[in-house]
């Protein structure tokens, strides 16, 4: 561990391997640290009901619900505002959230991958087949 070369008394060797704990200890704790502390959020921020503003019309609405469950639904058409009209453009998925990616799963098999641009408490700004989407919280 110390090279032959030099003749380490014990105090000496004892002063280097002190400090050398003492820095592991205190990296250790500053990466506890920043993890408990300054993690980014998980999946579970976008929990909740999201809504496409554009496009839009008064009779028809566009709406992504995200389940902390990992499941989801995209729904779309005039129900989402009114309900009596009928369910219709209803599709159920699993999700998940990783990194800057959100994966979507529907049922019917077609697999999408959504770029996350931007999250914030009530909106979130998504990218896909380079269009981008802003879905404000419903």
């Amino acid at each position: 561990m110390f090279p032959l070369t030099h003749a380490w008394s014990h105090p000496q060797k004892c002063l280097i391997i002190a400090a050398a704990l003492i820095a592991l200890a205190a990296f250790g704790s500053l990466v506890y640290s920043v993890e408990r502390n300054y993690h980014p959020p998980d999946g579970n921020i976008l929990a909740g009901t999201w809504e496409m503003p554009t496009p839009y019309s008064e009779d028809s609405s566009t709406v992504l619900r995200l389940d902390p469950e990992r499941t989801a639904a995209w729904h779309s058409g005039a129900w989402v505002r009114c309900p009596t009209a009928g369910q219709q453009g209803y599709s159920e998925m699993v999700w998940y959230a990783g990194g800057r990616y959100i994966y979507m799963h529907f049922e019917d098999g077609s697999p999408q991958i959504w770029e996350i641009i931007q999250i914030l408490p009530d909106e979130l700004r998504l990218r896909h087949a380079k269009r981008d989407y802003t879905f404000k919280r419903f």
